[in-house]
């Protein structure tokens, strides 16, 4: 394997991979099945076993065998639920195109990655793709092809080392349980990007690579995606595929779990939309996935660990709760996902769907994703003015009358409230408006604190004060 990739390799997910043989020259892809249930086989017999979960492990799969080029064999089996074999084949077959997208599939290789290298990869890595996925048959038919390579070989050129660039830049902060708000899934997705690339803590994480790490973010998506957004890192069709998956009481051999298995099979669903028929002001209904005798001691628990679901203002408003969560490489697709789910409850029930809120216990970047989540906020959501929306909490009314400034609350509907302020220093009616949790918005706590200065200023200066609109 040579000194230079030694005992550093493999460079990606290291600890989430099986090594066998370092001499071999086969590599071994489960897909989304268990990589442990294939361990019967013979060590020398293989280099590396690991799965492939999504089109951007494609990647570091990539990464990893050039960094070891002896690898020339590349055996596919194991369930797919991602049609990740699909990108595989096509990669091989067909290569890619200008823009680094695998020809026949939505998926793109790093640009990181050089195309003379990628030319010599593909025309020295024979892609095996097995028929059986699991069970004695499946096992037969690995035996026999493995039996059929001879293990050792020669590496089809010199190993290149390409690692992932680590972001420098880190700014510290102890803030936990940060909210982020958007109209949209894509909105909301930008601005919990940013919050983790500017404020997650860099550390250490069980697959061998660094993260940043936010904790206990929660994030709220208030409306329908208008339109599928081109730049997503997946397309319309993979979005619909992982989304069929999702719901499906089936869960295929050798995989541990799926979360439609988990939430369906059991009649949890069911039995929420029932006890939300007969209670619509139930606290009840809730689904989990998490089986404690399987998944304590489980190398592959499930990440999504809670739905709940409730009924405010005639809206079902929906809650899910991941123990850990992947912001760059599984988010969007998982609230897609619980968005779709939400809407089947609602429409079961007769009601519109409300708010979808997500808590990610751990929310997480990869070292490995850093620097294509940086492009991608720098490119649609940094430097722009943020959009003013309405505060949910209502708004403020403010004048200047007989040497005062008065700042009265009002609902949304515009009916006032209890609440009237009055002084004639901005600051101090600005303080006592945020100890009473009447403002919930960014937007509204600057323009209010903008609005408060004008009126003392008039207030000072003897000038009639008007309220300027947001």
């Amino acid at each position: 394997m040579g000194e230079e990739t030694g005992k550093d390799w493999p460079l990606f997910y290291k600890e989430q991979l099986i090594l066998g043989n370092p001499d071999s020259n086969v590599g071994i892809c489960t897909l989304w099945s268990v990589k442990e249930n294939f361990s019967w086989l013979p060590k020398e017999k293989y280099g590396i076993i690991g799965n492939l979960y999504s089109s951007y492990g494609i990647n570091p799969m990539l990464k990893n065998i050039l960094a070891n080029p002896k690898i020339r064999h590349l055996i596919v089996c194991g369930a797919d639920l991602n049609k990740t074999k699909e990108i595989l084949v096509n990669f091989a077959e067909k290569g890619i195109d200008d823009g680094y997208k695998v020809v026949g599939s939505e998926a793109y290789i790093d640009k990181t990655i050089p195309e003379e290298a990628i030319g010599k990869l593909r025309k020295n890595l024979k892609v095996i793709v097995l028929r059986n996925a699991n069970g004695e048959e499946a096992k037969k038919e690995l035996a026999t092809v493995l039996e059929g390579i001879s293990s050792e070989g020669k590496a089809f050129m010199e190993p290149i080392i390409i690692r992932e660039e680590s972001s420098t830049e880190a700014m510290y902060s102890e803030e936990e349980a940060p909210r982020t708000e958007g109209k949209t899934i894509s909105e909301a997705w930008l601005k919990a990007l940013d919050i983790t690339l500017k404020f997650g803590e860099e550390k250490k994480s069980e697959y061998g690579l660094k993260q940043k790490e936010i904790l206990d973010m929660a994030t709220i998506v208030k409306a329908e995606e208008e339109n599928f957004p081109e730049w997503f890192p997946f397309s319309k069709k993979e979005l619909e595929d992982y989304q069929s998956k999702f719901f499906t009481e089936e869960k295929p051999e050798g995989v541990s779990y799926t979360y439609g298995e988990r939430l369906l099979k059991p009649g949890q669903i069911k039995a929420a939309v029932e006890r939300l028929k007969k209670s619509p002001h139930t606290r009840r209904a809730i689904a989990v996935t998490w089986k404690l005798e399987e998944d304590a001691a489980s190398s592959n628990p499930p990440c999504l660990i809670e739905v709940a679901w409730s009924v405010k203002h005639g809206k079902l408003c929906q809650t899910s709760t991941f123990r850990s969560q992947d912001m760059f490489g599984a988010w969007p697709l998982n609230i897609f996902a619980l968005r779709q789910l939400q809407k089947q409850v609602a429409g079961e029930l007769g009601i519109p769907a409300g708010s979808l809120v997500n808590i990610s216990v751990s929310a997480h970047i990869y070292e490995s994703n850093w620097k294509a989540a940086e492009e991608l906020v720098g490119k649609h959501h940094r430097g722009r003015m943020m959009r003013l929306d309405e505060d949910p909490r209502g708004f403020f009314v403010i004048k200047v009358e007989k040497g005062e400034i008065i700042a009265e609350h009002r609902l949304k509907d515009g009916r006032k409230t209890r609440y009237e302020f009055r002084g004639n220093r901005a600051e101090e009616i600005y303080r006592r408006i945020l100890n009473e949790n009447l403002i919930s918005m960014l937007d509204h706590a600057a323009y209010l604190g903008k609005e408060l200065a004008r009126a003392e200023i008039a207030l000072k200066e003897g000038r009639n004060y008007v309220q300027e609109k947001a």
